[in-house]
């Protein structure tokens, strides 16, 4: 897959996760652990069975090809969809968005680290230019009760930089498993405290459905096939892209009205991503791969 079009795909995953904060406030009525489990046994049982109707009798070989390293990935990848769904049901979205702005740092430190990717000098500058975006986005709008909001956000950022170089780790292999994987040990996780109340309105079954039943399942198949193309710490500049869409879904949807800063910032993210991406563009115009 030539460069440009791994990249749009990428642009195209971060366009159906940036609607995450939207549903979460949709659902403001359950808890932060019942959204957990809804939403990723939903998720995790449509990617089982869209495999199953993929692979049909090679479906067990899929799953175990991804091996340990794949099961720990998994669990990374599990506990990250924890942290942001609590983070994203505490806190304003662009708090949350701009602690998630060192996933892209983070990821490729250790992916240089471990995978011995480079890091070339136009990701360090589009990484850190993404980065000043998100925090002139968010200039002023911390907020004194918004602590466990930003713990959380480590957490999830830590977390998904490790399952990001997994996954990378693994870009030879359908890694969709790991995903379907990572989103039953989400659900695990939250079904203990999941008890009070399970019962599911007409409304609320019709918003899961359409967020974990359809968009995320199309959203993490898309980040799968970017991730085969795409260097580890580029592949996570789809954060600060999620970030802007998020913010201005926000603002649309939820009335969450941006400043100047916000809006600086956002131009700012936009520049540098598709600066980068446009440089890495024309820097293999026969189609090589990352």
């Amino acid at each position: 897959m030539r460069y440009s079009l791994a990249f749009l795909t990428l642009v195209g995953a971060a366009t159906f996760a940036s609607f995450n904060g939207v549903f979460i406030r949709a659902l403001g009525d359950m808890t932060d652990w019942q959204i957990v489990f809804w939403r990723h046994l939903l998720v995790g049982l449509m990617l089982c069975v869209g495999l199953a109707g993929f692979y049909r009798a090679g479906l067990v070989s899929a799953f175990s090809k991804i091996g340990c390293l794949g099961i720990f990935g998994a669990t990374a990848f599990g506990l990250s969809l924890v942290f942001l769904t609590m983070a994203l049901h505490t806190s304003p979205v662009a708090d949350v968005m701009f602690t998630l702005a060192a996933i892209p740092i983070l990821t490729a430190l250790m992916a240089w680290v471990t995978l011995r990717e480079r890091i070339e000098r136009v990701t360090w500058i589009a990484m850190i230019g993404a980065a000043i975006g998100v925090a002139l986005m968010v200039v002023g709008h911390l907020a004194g009760g918004s602590i466990k909001g930003v713990g959380l956000s480590v957490g999830c950022a830590v977390t998904v930089s490790v399952f990001a170089v997994i996954l990378r780790w693994g870009r030879d292999l359908d890694m969709i498993p790991m995903f379907a994987v990572g989103s039953l040990i989400a659900a695990a996780i939250a079904l203990p405290f999941s008890y009070d109340n399970l019962s599911l309105n007409g409304e609320t079954i019709t918003i899961l459905v359409l967020w974990g039943g359809l968009i995320s399942p199309i959203y993490y198949s898309l980040f799968v096939v970017a991730s085969r193309h795409i260097r580890a710490g580029e592949l996570m500049l789809v954060v600060p892209l999620e970030t802007i869409l998020a913010v201005l879904l926000a603002w649309l949807v939820l009335a969450e009205i941006p400043g100047t800063n916000t809006l600086i910032g956002g131009i700012l993210i936009i520049v540098a991503v598709s600066g980068m991406a446009i440089y890495r563009i024309y820097e293999r115009p026969k189609g090589g791969t990352a």
